[in-house]
């Protein structure tokens, strides 16, 4: 999750920020009930307060291997509630016993036996007092079973869980509208004077030759197959049904780069069933689309990106770039500059010709394998409502 995806499920919930001073740091905290949030990091958002051992219990037991992220505790992976859980006795006991300056041994005894009295009090008045949301639909899922905690407490029929797949879509909905992705790489460059300079040359290049225009072709299908959003010729099915399917990620913010341009963002589309993902990014000096494929054996990435900045003067301008990491296998790294009209690799072909058509290849099985994570999960079927991304 990212600080984008946080704000929108805020609110979506109606949840309204205030501005506070935390760590010497002026920052947005939503405050509900008595739980306190924030967006801590690039990667999760966090929840202080005294979150019910009960609901804590129910996530649990919910989502077994722990699908949506949802951690317990300030460190580490762990998302057992029991192992962080307490309440106010057992809390006052360990900060007595940590401000008697006892021997270690004998603090460890009195915790034990303050731990073993813990386990036999009943669960009612226990609670957790953090939790990690790695995902937005894991901090959906933990709003929702909240309030339905409390329509429980006040004796009400508890309808907001049920409403996970409601909310997830409307978030989803609005993230898209904002983000508009559908923007073609040709259209986003239009607008750069520095690069689109560089960036139309090599189109108009391969427009004039009958490789060119199949190479060029066959980029643009990599390209929609990543972001079907940029396709016209792809109806797309309504949000909820092929959010069944896939999860949706974006940002308003290019992580990448300080320099900020109107309309820079980043979206990726991951297959639910595999955990494939596609991604594409708009960027201040240029874009990205990529696949990523991992399982225990093969990790097959490929890109298509216009860059103006790099380590490398092989990195710089449009590139497509081929990524084989196979287990007891050499890697295989391709970097073919279209600007450049050049190719570093580590996979060697007598010429530059057979290298291309290598590459050529591979860029058709990517894109085979995007269409799979997008266009097959995405595509509008009989009978289905039409997706609209307009307001």
């Amino acid at each position: 999750m990212n600080r984008f995806e946080f704000k929108e499920v805020m609110n979506a919930f109606g949840i309204i920020a205030t501005m506070e001073e935390r760590y010497g740091i002026i920052e947005e905290i939503y405050h509900w009930d008595n739980l306190k949030f924030s967006f801590d990091t690039y990667f999760y958002a966090t929840v202080y307060g005294r979150i019910p051992l009960e609901v804590a219990n129910i996530i649990y037991e919910k989502y077994p291997n722990n699908p949506f992220r949802i951690m317990v505790g300030d460190v580490g992976d762990e998302y057992d509630p029991s192992k962080y859980a307490t309440d106010d006795r057992f809390k006052k006991a360990k900060q007595e016993y940590g401000s008697q300056d006892l021997e270690f041994a004998k603090y460890l005894s009195k915790c034990r036996i303050a731990e073993r009295n813990f386990r036999r009090r009943i669960a009612a008045k226990k609670y957790i007092e953090f939790y990690r949301f790695y995902t937005k639909e894991g901090l959906i899922i933990f709003l929702n079973e909240m309030k339905d905690y409390y329509l429980r407490k006040a004796n009400k029929p508890e309808t907001e869980v049920e409403r996970n797949d409601e909310l997830i879509t409307k978030v989803s909905s609005e993230m898209l509208k904002k983000i508009n992705p559908s923007i073609s790489a040709y259209d986003w460059m239009q607008d750069d004077e520095l690069n689109k300079v560089y960036y139309n040359s090599s189109v108009d290049r391969d427009s004039k030759t009958a490789l060119g225009k199949i190479f060029r072709n066959a980029i643009l299908e990599f390209d929609k197959a990543v972001n079907p959003f940029t396709s016209e010729n792809i109806e797309l099915d309504d949000i909820s049904n092929y959010l069944k399917k896939v999860r949706i990620d974006a940002s308003l913010y290019d992580s990448l780069s300080e320099n900020k341009k109107n309309g820079c963002c980043e979206l990726s589309i991951t297959d639910l069933d595999t955990g494939y993902s596609t991604f594409y990014s708009r960027r201040p000096d240029g874009f990205l689309f990529s696949l990523i494929s991992v399982d225990h054996h093969h990790s097959f990435k490929v890109e298509h990106y216009y860059s103006s900045k790099g380590t490398y003067e092989s990195s710089k301008g449009e590139v497509i770039a081929i990524h084989h990491y196979r287990k007891n296998m050499p890697d295989m790294n391709i970097v073919f500059n279209i600007t450049k009209g050049n190719v570093e690799a580590t996979y060697t072909e007598p010429t530059i010709f057979e290298q291309i058509t290598f590459i050529y290849d591979e860029f058709i099985k990517a894109t085979s394998y995007a269409s799979k994570i997008t266009i097959e999960n995405m595509r509008k079927k009989r009978g289905s409502k039409k997706l609209s991304l307009k307001g």
